[in-house]
């Protein structure tokens, strides 16, 4: 007898557990509430699929709606691929840039009290984004221009004939998780972002005590009293500016080892770990906030790192090498070439010093003699040289923090924990895949910024669960022949689940959906999340396992 019944197979990946934390934030519902729409499909469902779309084919936005038919989505959300054209997604994008900030703030509150978040450590960095194409916007006479606009800047790969816009980034020490982003204008000062960061977080947290933690473009006073007048503690790296080398010079008698080493080398015994010394004094500054004046006492604590020491070593040795090697050239040609005046001369030896700040460490004498002839004279400055070595591997930190209760070691720990925003960038710039945008309308930039962050935010969530539930222990199976993960990735997550299929069976006029079974260690991370295998959805509504 001829069987009836037919098996089809679909790869959907890691959607039923992408999904399942969309479900556990309500993240359509919440935007559905907050933001309005008039368009056929609901703006929640539109942004479930560009997140999953980002998180699982992080290519340019192009034919959304057919791949979320060959994901399965289409059928999960009752939609056709028609119905997620280009058009209404970008109109979903400008939507979500008009309302960005009651959007945030909305999805951060549920994510905090679903997930339990700790938000009192919060770690801001800014990055940028790189733009490919024309940018040229009309605007009405007195029309304020939209935000972010691409505009040329310092790029941090280098380039000069890039536009780029500016994307501030806020994520909990809590597992890293973002809660909260802004975007700028391509040719902004990073240290002119913290004020409207501030207000972000004011909207966007509980209230309580926040220690607000970033990089060295925080170090202004306006900056620094702008945080201790809304009772918050800050920790950032301080701008380590001429005056503050020659206060260092002077108290570096008083540097004493400290207990402090990265984690990296905790396997390590204590005399092959790198060494860290450190010392603080108490310095003021004065200003005004709201019309308010303002006193402010912060620690300024120099720290020297012996591993830091070791890179600033390398670096200027290297770089000495190659201004010595363009030294020698001229030496070698004076005379000859292009080399037969002193101020060709004197161009090219000032040339070669600009190519690295151990230049100034660089002196010359050029003698001209009868006939056209020169002699060049050339040495290091031995004095700039010993004070150079001096310097290196010395960084400063500023805190408000209690002495009593953040001790140096551990103002050292957290400051380190800045790598968790970087990590995160790294994350948007690389599976995320955000660069280049072909986006040419800044509200759409902006929109699209929204949906990154928050695929982040569901990156990040499912990443600090199965940390959380190892306690520490490392996780094997997820790498090659069985090596341990002692710190399991998102993207690593999401690659495991990436051969997650489901059975559609066909018998008669009648059609049913089952999930596949998972592989070992695809039910370790299940069990890891917290998710029972029955509550994965196989991408049909209302449908289970």
């Amino acid at each position: 007898m001829k069987s009836t019944v037919r098996f089809d197979t679909q790869n959907v990946g890691a959607l039923p557990v992408i999904t399942h934390y969309m479900d556990r934030l309500q993240l359509a519902a919440t935007l559905d509430e907050l933001v309005p729409w008039e368009g056929e499909v609901p703006l929640g469902t539109l942004v479930e699929i560009l997140i999953a779309n980002r998180l699982l084919q992080p290519k340019a936005m192009f034919r959304i709606g057919d791949w979320a038919k060959s994901a399965g989505l289409t059928d999960y959300y009752g939609l056709t691929a028609d119905q997620l054209n280009d058009d209404r997604l970008g109109r979903a994008l400008e939507r979500l840039a008009d309302n960005a900030d009651v959007a945030q703030a909305g999805l951060v509150m549920r994510a905090v009290k679903t997930f339990r978040l700790r938000v009192e450590q919060i770690h801001y960095d800014i990055t940028n984004v790189e733009l490919y194409g024309s940018y040229a916007l009309a605007l009405a006479e007195g029309e304020t221009p939209p935000v972010p606009m691409p505009a040329y800047g310092h790029t941090k790969s280098g380039r000069k004939n890039v536009k780029q816009i500016h994307a501030g980034l806020n994520v909990t020490n809590d597992g890293g998780v973002p809660v909260g982003h802004l975007p700028f204008d391509g040719n902004l000062a990073e240290q002119s972002t913290h004020l409207a960061n501030l207000r972000l977080l004011d909207r966007n947290l509980p209230k309580g005590k926040l220690v607000y933690i970033a990089d060295t473009k925080l170090d202004t006073p306006e900056n620094l009293m702008a945080v201790a007048a809304r009772e918050g503690r800050f920790l950032c790296g301080g701008a380590f500016l001429p005056c503050v080398q020659e206060q260092y010079l002077k108290l570096r008698d008083r540097m004493r080892p400290v207990g402090y080493h990265p984690k990296s080398q905790e396997h390590l015994p204590p005399e092959q770990r790198d060494q860290y010394k450190a010392m603080e004094v108490t310095e003021t500054i004065h200003g005004e906030i709201d019309g308010r004046k303002m006193r402010l006492k912060y620690r300024l604590i120099f720290v020297w790192s012996e591993v830091m020491a070791r890179q600033h070593a390398a670096t200027r040795e290297r770089h000495v090498a190659k201004i010595r090697e363009d030294f020698e050239l001229v030496e070698r040609n004076l005379g000859k070439y292009k080399l037969t005046n002193r101020e060709a001369i004197v161009s090219r030896l000032e040339k070669a010093k600009a190519r690295y700040t151990e230049g100034s460490l660089f002196e010359y004498e050029l003698r001209g003699h009868r006939r056209g002839q020169f002699q060049l004279r050339w040495n290091l400055n031995s004095e700039a040289l010993e004070r150079t070595q001096t310097l290196e591997g010395v960084y400063t930190l500023k805190t408000n923090l209690s002495k009593g209760s953040h001790g140096i070691v551990r103002v050292l720990g957290m400051y380190k924990q800045q790598s968790c925003v970087e990590r995160r960038f790294h994350h948007l710039k690389g599976p995320l895949a955000v660069a280049p945008m072909f986006l040419k309308n800044p509200k759409r930039m902006a929109g699209l910024l929204c949906i990154l962050v928050w695929a982040l935010m569901v990156l990040a969530l499912m990443e600090r669960e199965v940390r959380h539930s190892l306690k520490g222990k490392p996780l094997y199976g997820l790498y090659p022949e069985n090596r341990p993960s002692p710190s399991p990735t998102g993207p690593s997550l999401l690659q495991c689940f990436s051969t997650l299929c489901i059975v559609i069976i066909k018998e008669h006029k009648r059609t049913s959906r089952r999930l596949a079974q998972p592989t070992t260690i695809q039910r370790t991370l299940l069990q890891l999340l917290h998710i029972p295998p029955d509550a994965l959805r196989t991408f049909k509504r209302r449908c289970g396992t």
